[in-house]
Protein backbone atom coordinates (compact mmCIF):
# COMPACT_ATOMS: atom_id res chain seq x y z
CA UNK A 1 0.00 0.00 0.00
CA UNK A 2 1.23 3.43 -0.89
CA UNK A 3 1.58 5.97 1.95
CA UNK A 4 -1.21 8.14 2.14
CA UNK A 5 -1.50 11.53 1.44
CA UNK A 6 -3.66 13.23 4.30
CA UNK A 7 -3.36 11.13 7.87
CA UNK A 8 -5.77 11.56 10.59
CA UNK A 9 -4.53 9.63 13.55
CA UNK A 10 -6.63 9.46 16.62
CA UNK A 11 -7.85 13.11 16.44
CA UNK A 12 -10.24 14.04 19.68
CA UNK A 13 -11.68 16.93 20.06
CA UNK A 14 -13.17 18.28 23.48
CA UNK A 15 -14.42 20.83 25.00
CA UNK A 16 -14.50 20.91 28.62
CA UNK A 17 -16.16 17.51 29.27
CA UNK A 18 -18.01 17.66 26.04
CA UNK A 19 -16.47 15.19 23.14
CA UNK A 20 -17.00 16.90 19.88
CA UNK A 21 -14.62 14.08 18.06
CA UNK A 22 -13.70 10.77 19.32
CA UNK A 23 -10.52 9.35 18.42
CA UNK A 24 -10.89 10.02 14.64
CA UNK A 25 -8.37 7.86 12.54
CA UNK A 26 -8.43 8.10 8.52
CA UNK A 27 -5.66 7.43 5.45
CA UNK A 28 -6.71 9.53 2.61
CA UNK A 29 -4.53 8.63 -0.37
CA UNK A 30 -3.50 11.32 -2.84
CA UNK A 31 -6.14 12.43 -5.45
CA UNK A 32 -9.01 10.94 -3.33
CA UNK A 33 -12.52 13.10 -2.29
CA UNK A 34 -13.25 12.66 1.32
CA UNK A 35 -16.58 13.61 2.65
CA UNK A 36 -18.15 13.28 5.98
CA UNK A 37 -21.72 12.27 6.53
CA UNK A 38 -23.20 12.28 9.45
CA UNK A 39 -26.00 13.84 11.94
CA UNK A 40 -25.53 17.20 13.38
CA UNK A 41 -23.24 17.60 16.38
CA UNK A 42 -21.63 14.22 15.34
CA UNK A 43 -18.07 16.04 14.75
CA UNK A 44 -17.55 16.34 11.20
CA UNK A 45 -17.16 20.15 10.68
CA UNK A 46 -15.08 20.02 14.02
CA UNK A 47 -12.41 17.45 12.31
CA UNK A 48 -12.69 19.21 9.41
CA UNK A 49 -11.38 22.29 11.38
CA UNK A 50 -8.57 20.44 12.63
CA UNK A 51 -7.81 19.31 9.12
CA UNK A 52 -7.77 22.79 7.85
CA UNK A 53 -6.36 24.41 11.11
CA UNK A 54 -8.75 26.40 12.27
CA UNK A 55 -9.06 24.62 15.62
CA UNK A 56 -5.95 22.35 17.51
CA UNK A 57 -6.93 18.98 18.46
CA UNK A 58 -6.88 18.09 21.77
CA UNK A 59 -5.18 15.31 21.67
CA UNK A 60 -3.89 13.19 18.15
CA UNK A 61 -2.41 13.82 14.88
CA UNK A 62 -3.44 15.69 10.97
CA UNK A 63 -0.42 14.80 8.54
CA UNK A 64 0.40 15.41 5.37
CA UNK A 65 2.46 13.53 3.29
CA UNK A 66 3.55 12.37 6.76
CA UNK A 67 4.57 15.77 8.28
CA UNK A 68 2.46 16.69 11.01
CA UNK A 69 0.52 19.85 10.52
CA UNK A 70 -0.23 20.75 14.39
CA UNK A 71 2.56 23.39 14.16
CA UNK A 72 1.74 24.37 10.23
CA UNK A 73 -0.59 27.77 10.54
CA UNK A 74 -3.78 27.62 7.92
CA UNK A 75 -3.22 29.78 5.83
CA UNK A 76 0.09 27.62 5.00
CA UNK A 77 -1.93 24.03 5.13
CA UNK A 78 -2.42 24.33 1.17
CA UNK A 79 -5.96 22.73 2.39
CA UNK A 80 -9.25 23.31 1.30
CA UNK A 81 -12.62 22.51 2.26
CA UNK A 82 -16.21 23.21 1.39
CA UNK A 83 -18.45 24.46 4.47
CA UNK A 84 -22.41 22.90 5.15
CA UNK A 85 -23.44 25.77 2.73
CA UNK A 86 -21.84 25.74 -0.95
CA UNK A 87 -21.46 29.37 -0.50
CA UNK A 88 -19.18 31.26 1.17
CA UNK A 89 -20.51 34.26 0.36
CA UNK A 90 -24.43 34.12 -0.63
CA UNK A 91 -23.90 37.28 -2.21
CA UNK A 92 -22.09 36.09 -5.11
CA UNK A 93 -22.49 33.51 -7.78
CA UNK A 94 -20.81 29.87 -7.68
CA UNK A 95 -18.19 30.63 -9.92
CA UNK A 96 -17.45 33.91 -7.96
CA UNK A 97 -17.23 31.88 -4.75
CA UNK A 98 -14.83 29.30 -6.28
CA UNK A 99 -12.80 31.99 -7.85
CA UNK A 100 -12.22 33.84 -4.06
CA UNK A 101 -10.04 31.89 -2.71
CA UNK A 102 -7.50 31.64 -6.06
CA UNK A 103 -7.37 35.23 -6.43
CA UNK A 104 -6.58 35.78 -2.70
CA UNK A 105 -3.77 33.40 -3.51
CA UNK A 106 -2.78 35.92 -6.63
CA UNK A 107 -3.31 32.70 -8.80
CA UNK A 108 -2.99 33.64 -12.75
CA UNK A 109 -6.84 33.87 -14.28
CA UNK A 110 -5.83 30.75 -16.80
CA UNK A 111 -6.38 29.21 -13.39
CA UNK A 112 -9.50 30.64 -12.40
Amino acid sequence: MTRPFLSIRAVRKTFGAFVAVHDVTIDVPKGEFLTFLGPSGSGKSTTLYAIAGFQDPSSGDVLLEDRSLLSVPSHKRNIGMVFQRYTLFPHLSVAENVAFPLRVRRRPDGEI
